[in-house]
């Protein structure tokens, strides 16, 4: 039963780190999309800006949605792992 708690733990604590970590990554991308969105949705900001090419902004979005589908992907997966390991550890006790 030890190996088994041992394999358990180390996967929560791999799952806690990896977690974490797509918590910024998507931050970061989350918040890149968001603003090339609302540069797109809104169209009248880049009238008032010259310097803002609405196709760059559509590449920008539509390559980093890939990106943050799978850091979201990735997160979902790991914190089911955090919210499930608590009642099977108990569970096993």
């Amino acid at each position: 039963m030890k190996g088994k708690e041992k394999i358990m733990t180390n996967l929560y604590i791999l799952s806690r780190k990896v977690h974490r970590i797509l918590v910024l990554v998507i931050s970061v991308v989350g918040l890149l999309m968001a603003i090339t969105g609302i540069l797109l949705k809104y169209t009248f900001f880049a009238t008032k800006f010259n310097f803002i090419d609405l196709g760059l902004v559509r590449y920008i979005h539509n390559n980093l949605s890939p990106y943050f589908t799978i850091a979201f992907f990735g997160m979902i997966i790991t914190g089911l792992i955090l919210y499930f390991f608590p009642f099977v550890k108990n569970k096993q006790q």
